[in-house]
């Protein structure tokens, strides 16, 4: 499967660089999380990943392509969940299904194959119980999962969400992280972003931004020793202690920026 590249990326806005040469590799068959103080551009590289802003300088590749270059084919390939709802709460879980499918999917593709791809996508998810039910009575949980849904309809090769864990309790946040990990397992390339801490272990690998610069890249262990610290919650009060750009430099010359780039 192919690999999403972030090679060199910057974007300014209003005369401001809210990303700074953002150098990235993220793999099929990984759940990666993009954490960082609000502010520190972590919206602004997931819109450089879904096309939705065109970098100053650099490129996004997928399998050695610049996907500005081929959008419309690479927004087919894409699946994004943004951090609020994009159902309509009136419909049953079957009937947004139903719609997206309308818009999502080839119009060749026979009846019964839709069916049977809702079908599998709700037990995927554990809506198949649910899906009479109207999404104004599910739980939050339950929405996410249908917002997931819609987009894993398209059998995307790239899943990107936006803080798809806000508003969710620690349980149904952590049932929601093994869902993402499964999904990713299955061959898909899945990053989010969240401003939680606590299952930090079950992602694949972080990135860690600051004030538009990339901080760190690697697994927890890689995390804590990297700065210093014996605990998640004591990451951002250690990044607070020193310019961004300085943390930036550091990251750059240990072995961990090389690593990040791996195949």
């Amino acid at each position: 499967m192919p690999t999403l590249r972030m090679e060199g990326v910057t974007f300014r806005a209003g005369g401001s660089v809210l990303l700074h040469e953002a150098s990235l590799a993220f793999r099929s068959g990984e759940l990666t999380a993009v954490i960082g103080p609000s502010g520190c551009g972590k919206s602004t590289l997931l819109k450089c990943l879904t096309t939705t802003h065109r970098p100053a300088g650099g490129r996004v590749t997928l399998d050695g392509k610049d996907v500005w270059e081929m959008r419309g084919p690479y927004r087919l390939a894409l699946g994004y969940v943004p951090q609020d709802d994009v159902i309509h709460p009136q419909l049953t879980v079957a009937e947004a299904f139903e719609f997206s499918s309308g818009l999502r999917l080839d119009t060749d593709l026979p009846p019964a194959d839709v069916r049977r791809r809702i079908g599998s996508t709700a037990a995927a998810l554990g809506l198949a119980a649910a899906k009479d039910r109207r999404i104004r009575r599910l739980s939050g949980g339950q929405r996410k999962r249908v917002n997931i849904g819609i987009e894993l309809l398209a059998e995307p090769q790239v899943l990107i969400l936006d803080e798809p864990a806000s508003g969710l309790d620690p349980g149904t946040e952590e049932d929601l992280v093994k869902l993402l990990s499964c999904l990713a397992r299955g061959g898909r390339t899945v990053v989010t972003t969240t401003h939680s801490m606590e299952y930090l272990a079950a992602f694949d690998r972080i990135v860690m931004l600051a004030a538009g610069w990339v901080v760190f890249c690697g697994t927890r262990p890689e995390l804590l020793a990297h700065f210093g610290v014996a605990h998640e919650a004591e990451v951002f009060k250690a990044v607070r202690a020193k310019p961004a750009e300085s943390w930036a430099a550091l990251y750059r010359r240990s072995p961990l920026a090389a690593q990040a780039l791996r195949n």
